[in-house]
């Protein structure tokens, strides 16, 4: 059993490689935080390995499986800002423009005479902060809106409002409104028994908190009615249905009509088709009484 149990073993090293802590991969540039949009280069350090058995290796979440990189890397289609490069005894990655895509992980794989020696796995620690979007509880097409957007609340009514926005680190959140110094740090707003007064623009500020440069701002108009909301606008989803049912119709219309037009010219072509094949073109033969009917224009007799 024993024997079995370590032949299985060394069969998993070989296939999988074995972690060593001589091989690793750094960050060799830039130091620091890394923004979304800069340029990265990793390094492979194998000491004592000759660099040419190594490669760069990067996990593909769809395909499950690590893809190679070398100077002849394949789908270029999708990694087109990825550059392997070997010179002056360093095994280097540059990768540019790098997005969150391309974060990682990375590892570093150089083959043996039996086995292969891999590096511990690499993500490079990207910062980021994707754009702030304010939902308005009750509405679901708060994105396809004119910003700023604009809610109508009737007086002494409460309007609740969430700001959000995705990031690597969860961001700080603050509220202003134009025109006060006023300041609400929070992500959701809410103002109870609104009145004229709290009627104006309200903007919502996010900041990454690893990196107060990395900031998003979002804004929308708080307008108080008097009347009823019923007779002063529609509602986000009878504005969207408003605009995508004629649209729809309307795309039907044309599909029944191109149809029609089809189906008329198909009908004609057939009924040529069998007209052509009611003519007969009879052969003559010499003594045969059947002949080819002719025009009046016709004079020169058939000779046989």
């Amino acid at each position: 059993m024993r024997p079995f149990v370590f032949s299985l073993l060394l069969a998993l090293l070989v296939v999988e490689g074995v972690w060593s802590d001589g091989v690793k991969i750094i960050v060799e540039e830039p130091r620091g935080a890394i923004r979304v949009g800069a340029d990265v280069t990793l390094q492979c350090l194998a000491p004592g390995i000759d660099l040419e058995l190594c490669k760069f290796q990067k996990y593909h979440k769809w395909m499950r499986m690590w893809l190679d990189f070398d100077t002849t890397t394949s789908f270029r289609c999708w990694f087109y800002n990825f550059n392997v490069t070997r010179e002056s005894g360093e095994l280097l990655l540059q990768v540019k423009n790098v997005y969150r895509g391309h974060a990682g992980p990375y590892r570093c794989v150089c083959n043996g005479s039996q086995s292969h020696i891999r590096s511990n796995a690499l993500t490079i620690p990207l910062l980021y902060l994707d754009d702030v979007t304010i939902l308005e509880p009750g509405t679901h097409f708060h994105q396809y809106m004119r910003s700023p957007r604009v809610v109508r609340v009737m007086r002494g009514k409460s309007v609740e409002l969430a700001c959000s926005a995705t990031a690597s680190h969860t961001p700080t959140y603050q509220w202003k409104k134009e025109g006060s110094d006023w300041i609400y740090p929070n992500a959701t707003l809410r103002i109870e028994e609104i009145s004229s007064e709290d009627a104006g623009t309200y903007t919502c500020t996010a900041t990454h908190p690893s990196n107060p440069i990395l900031a998003h701002s979002r804004s929308v108009q708080v307008q108080v009615e008097t009347e009823p909301l019923g007779s002063l606008q529609l509602g986000e989803l009878n504005l969207l249905l408003a605009v995508i049912v004629p649209a729809v119709a309307m795309m039907f219309v044309v599909v029944a009509v191109v149809t029609c037009v089809r189906r008329a010219r198909r009908g004609k072509w057939r009924k040529m088709q069998q007209l052509d094949d009611e003519v007969v073109k009879t052969p003559i033969w010499k003594g045969v009484s059947i002949h080819s009917p002719t025009t009046i224009s016709d004079s020169v007799p058939l000779v046989m």
